[in-house]
């Protein structure tokens, strides 16, 4: 398993997926420090988890898959593996990639705010961008998945339209557990400490509470596993990029 891993790691050197994922936080950081200066951390993080985040996700997760496509797998068909190993492989090469863009993140972020203003503590920072990798887990399986039943930019922009819209949407509501893609953006509210819009939450608010935290983190969890699954089911079948 490890040498799958490595494999797929190994393969996206030079690739503009893994450059999107050491500059799309920096990207990040820059943009909100020319919008909005002394607040650049509320907007580094308002811009990450609402815009940038789900595109990193979609283009990388859908390049991951779309490289077998091309070549009508003919590349892993003979390796002596069963095809659901690969395609843990690629979801563990995924896995890693974003754990590390998060962290990036708020590491950039962090060190911003000492020169500029903290608006958010360094401990809420990192538990913040933590909730946002693990929430995102269950889209990595799932836009590979879909790339193969949509084609590559359909897939991407389908999945940003959703992130974007639905985390609108449905963050605030009492719902929100029911809508994987409005969890990210409900669970960091209290570690952010503002609206999913961006607007700083009110004191009182209710969603400073991180009483409804952990069970929306596992039912996030429990749906990537479910998704990851069925995902690796069909994969094995062998059809990708059919």
């Amino acid at each position: 398993m490890s040498g799958i891993l490595r494999s797929e790691l190994l393969k996206m050197r030079h690739t503009f997926s893994l450059k999107l994922i050491v500059f799309a936080p920096l990207v990040t950081l820059a943009l909100s420090y020319l919008l909005s200066g002394g607040s650049v951390q509320l907007s580094a993080y308002n811009w990450w988890y609402f815009m940038i985040l789900p595109l990193v996700v979609a283009l990388c997760s859908a390049s991951m898959i779309v490289r077998e496509g091309k070549t009508g797998m003919q590349n892993i068909a003979c390796l002596p593996v069963r095809f659901n190993q690969i395609w843990l492989g690629k979801t563990a090469a995924m896995v890693i990639l974003l754990f590390a863009s998060n962290l990036l993140l708020w590491i950039s972020t962090t060190a911003a705010g000492l020169v500029t203003k903290v608006t958010v503590s360094p401990l809420d920072g990192l538990i913040g961008c933590m909730l946002l990798f693990l929430t995102y887990l269950w889209q990595i399986p799932f836009i590979m998945l879909f790339v193969n039943f949509m084609g590559h930019m359909p897939a991407v922009l389908v999945s940003m339209a959703a992130n974007m819209l639905l985390s609108a949407v449905g963050a605030e509501t009492e719902w929100f557990f029911f809508v994987p893609y409005a969890i990210p953006a409900r669970v960091v509210c209290p570690f952010f400490k503002m609206h999913a819009n961006g607007i700083p939450l009110e004191s009182g608010s209710p969603l400073l509470s991180a009483g409804y935290v952990f069970p929306a983190l596992i039912i996030s969890l429990g749906f990537a596993f479910v998704v990851f699954l069925c995902s690796a089911k069909w994969f094995s079948r062998g059809e990708a990029g059919a």
